[in-house]
């Protein structure tokens, strides 16, 4: 297959606005960016003449005051979770954030009013005025009708705007502001406080980190073939499916930018009715394709013989401290769903393994992460989909669940913040660095293995304290070597792996040392030597 090369673009669109919503766009030059200028832009209609006043010259028109019966009671910013940004005031602060914000990134505004007693339901004008870090301003204003309290149920009952990446940065700042759209109500008292936020009219921090963001996955189509079986080709991968992919797991992670990568088709012979050897076989052809240690290896298949019974895809193991001597994990693969939605809600799951995250408990998931804060996998805060517009309530379930209606926690969110933040900065550097040698073997549930070996290390990996190998030559122990153990998600088979020391010499034979000081001889003819 031609290779396609993908990469999510950006959207320009400040502010944006529903149906029926009237939006304008000002730098602080103009009339709009001037919260006491005419909210219409300037035209005015009237049918009667200007009053004279004493001197005989016109008496200017009065202007509409600031909003009456109606108080800012909080600013979030939503870039995927939800993050209260403005409360009882003032600006809130990093103490009282749930999640990270990212530079280059959307950004939904979304301001709650509530109004008082006796309110007369009216279009209210909302001016939103950014200071970007080179102290330039963009004022957005906003007319809309309010009705009555913000209300979580009613999106619309709040006020927002959708900030397009290009004005998301590091030291940013806002200051929102509400005017009324008629002379009506300037006869009513000054409001106090005075409806917006900071109340001092000072400006508040977006606050923003400064982080370069982004993912890179190679996505595998998986050619699966049976003796005498008619399996046909692998699974097509088109630009919808490939847009599909991209944007959910945009929407999902912290980053500013996800690429895909469709990568030469690997023909795989074997049963799937475990997709445990395909991992191994994944894994290996990593180191094939030369792959960068940032980028992420995701396996698309049908299997022909059916597949492992219930599994929707599995990932190779669970790298919960990145490093590049264990980029050998980051693989994993799926099923080509009949529909890009369960294709892609399987990528997002096992691509989240490879970043190091569990499972969470909803649905009867194994190797649950204990330390999730949210009761039955709920995500807890409310969510927002950047790219399909779309709501999601604290009810919805984090994407590592089982269960359905899934989105991203602010938990998870901030989960792989560290392991994309560390990733992308190996984009940065000029050289590959050298890899050491690993050896690497797969324990299945029936006690057989494969065994391979692969650039990497066991920096920063945890080992066991009981599994070790030993390594022979003419029967003599010329080396033991600390293991790391641990089991894939998913799956009843063991990762075994052991770093080759590069002075370690001749061996000839290999000894795996187990719980207990069981030996399982190692079958040292069906080792993969790398080649490359």
């Amino acid at each position: 297959m031609k290779n396609i090369l993908l990469t999510l673009p950006l959207v320009f669109l400040l502010p944006a606005c529903g149906p029926g919503d009237e939006t304008t766009v000002a730098g602080t030059d103009s009339d709009t960016g001037d919260p006491t200028g005419d909210p219409t832009g300037g035209e005015t209609t009237t049918t009667e003449g200007p009053t004279a006043g004493p001197t005989g010259e016109p008496e200017p028109e009065p202007e509409p005051a600031m909003a009456r019966g109606v108080q800012v009671t909080k600013v979030t910013a939503d870039q995927g979770v939800e993050v209260p940004i403005g409360l009882d005031g003032g600006a809130v602060g990093g103490a009282g954030r749930n999640a990270y914000l990212i530079n280059n990134r959307e950004i939904l505004f979304r301001v709650e009013v509530d109004v008082e007693d006796g309110w007369t339901p009216r279009e209210i004008r909302a001016d939103l005025t950014l200071t970007l870090p080179d102290d330039t301003q963009q004022v957005a204003t906003k007319v809309q009708l309010i009705e009555g309290d913000t209300t979580r149920e009613d999106f619309d009952s709040a006020i927002w705007w959708f900030i397009p990446a290009e004005y998301v940065a590091p030291g940013m700042s806002y200051n929102i502001s509400l005017w009324e759209t008629t002379t009506d109500y300037n006869d009513l008292p000054e409001p106090d406080p005075k409806p917006m936020l900071p109340l001092d009219g000072s400006l508040a921090p977006v606050g923003i980190e400064d982080s370069y963001m982004t993912m890179r996955i190679g996505i595998v189509p998986i050619k699966h073939e049976i003796q005498g079986q008619n399996c046909g080709d692998a699974p097509e991968i088109d630009e919808a499916l490939l847009n599909y992919m991209a944007d959910h797991l945009y929407m999902q992670n912290p980053v500013h930018e996800v690429t895909l990568e469709v990568e030469p088709t690997l023909v795989y012979q074997g049963s799937m009715n475990s997709f445990s050897p395909l991992l191994n076989q994944l894994s290996q052809y990593r180191s094939e394709l030369n792959t960068p240690p940032e980028k992420y290896l995701y396996g698309l298949a049908r299997p022909c013989d059916g597949g492992a019974d219930g599994v929707g895809g599995q990932a190779y193991g669970i790298p919960t401290n990145p490093t590049k001597g264990n980029a050998y994990q980051r693989v994993s693969m799926g099923r080509r769903y009949a529909s890009n939605g369960s294709t892609t809600e399987t990528f997002v799951h096992e691509v989240g393994h490879t970043q190091g995250r569990y499972h969470i408990a909803c649905s009867g998931e194994a190797g649950t992460d204990p330390s999730y804060p949210y009761a039955g996998g709920d995500i807890g805060i409310y969510g927002f989909g950047l790219r399909d517009w779309t709501v999601h309530p604290p009810s919805n379930h984090d994407y590592m669940t089982y269960c359905g209606n899934t989105w991203v926690s602010d938990w998870g969110w901030n989960k792989v913040y560290p392991i994309i933040q560390t990733l992308s900065s190996w984009e940065m550097e000029d050289e590959a660095e050298d890899m050491g040698t690993l050896l690497v073997g797969a324990i299945y549930p029936d006690g057989t293995e494969d065994w391979w070996t692969t650039p990497g290390s066991l920096e920063g990996e945890p080992l066991s304290a009981v599994h070790s190998l030993e390594l022979k030559n003419g029967g003599e122990v010329i080396a033991t070597l600390p293991a790391a153990y641990n089991r894939r998600p998913e799956s009843e088979t063991y990762n075994f792996v052991v770093e080759l020391p590069d002075d370690i010499g001749e061996f000839n034979a290999a000894d795996r040392i187990a719980e207990e000081g069981a030996v399982h001889p190692v079958q040292f003819e069906q080792i993969k030597w790398l080649t490359n």
